[in-house]
């Protein structure tokens, strides 16, 4: 029962929409945003609780999907939160959560094309759990934190390692914006599941990212440094979360760039979780 963003053919808009049965349900009349839609089903969804009588709808191949996420709202990612990860990265393993945020013009949707931007030729990968906030969320106790994830979705973020640090003076230092931010970059979606599909716990998810069908990474959300609680607590207490809001886990060990191995076009990135589903985007230089 996924939550999805999506437009037909022709139309300029994205709006909510609910997969049932192999179609999308246009439920935007009733919940004109992901945020609205969230804030009412803060606790998981059901066909029965969202589908009304009369609702148009479209056959899946009909719609373009967009990420599953209201322009302009919050998506927060967490820096070098598997153990394995960050030891490739030749780093050490962070004592609190690394945040860092991307802006939605980042992000491309199910089977939109990431793109390489000038900028940059060493774009890299990184399979991501994502969990999208379903209440507002603010100085939130690890305990109470289950409450306040409304569904689960998967994340790409990829970064470009040739713009990922910068000297100065005597100190190298992180350049997020340049590496993460670059427009339509960063995959999100297909949709949202709610949490229950996971047993109502997001630490127990098998994750996969495939390059061109080549397996590149492999692990389990158990192996987290922080789980999804403590990333909760650790941010309500820093900003406000609003419903709609996305904050994605971390990525596992196997990313290409400390392999050196860049995606370039024609590639097929396809991110894959347990219980969620697959992320699948091809690559392109952009041309604009």
């Amino acid at each position: 029962m996924q939550l999805v963003r999506f437009r037909p053919a022709g139309d300029p808009a994205f709006r909510p929409g609910l997969v049932h049965e192999g179609r999308v349900h246009d439920i935007s009349a009733r919940h004109s945003t992901m945020a609205r839609f969230m804030e009412a089903f803060p606790a998981g969804w059901s066909a029965k609780e969202v589908l009304k009588p009369g609702m148009a709808s479209h056959a899946q191949n009909d719609v373009e999907l967009g990420a599953p996420v209201d322009d302009g709202a919050n998506v927060y990612l967490v820096g070098a939160n598997y153990k394995k990860h960050a030891l490739e990265a030749g780093l050490d393993v962070p004592k609190i959560p690394v945040i860092f945020q991307k802006p939605t013009t980042a992000l491309v949707g199910p089977g939109g094309a990431i793109r390489i931007p000038a900028v940059s030729t060493q774009m890299d990968y990184e399979g991501e759990l994502a969990v999208v906030i379903g209440r507002r969320a603010r100085l939130v106790k690890k305990a109470d934190a289950p409450r306040y994830v409304a569904g689960l979705t998967i994340c790409n973020d990829v970064t470009a390692r040739d713009l990922q640090w910068v000297e100065l003076g005597k100190h190298r230092i992180v350049d997020w914006f340049s590496s993460k931010c670059l427009d339509r970059s960063s995959p999100l979606g297909p949709g949202i599941v709610p949490l229950a599909p996971a047993g109502g716990d997001p630490h127990k998810l098998r994750l996969t990212t495939h390059l061109n069908g080549e397996l590149m990474q492999e692990g389990e959300t158990s192996l987290m440094v922080f789980n999804v609680w403590d990333l909760v607590e650790f941010c309500s207490a820093r900003v406000t979360l609003n419903p709609g809001d996305v904050i994605s886990t971390g990525t596992p060990f196997g990313v290409g760039g400390f392999r050196k191995i860049f995606l370039k076009a024609g590639d097929t990135l396809r991110v894959e979780i347990g219980g969620v589903g697959a992320l699948e985007n091809r690559v392109e230089k952009d041309s604009s």
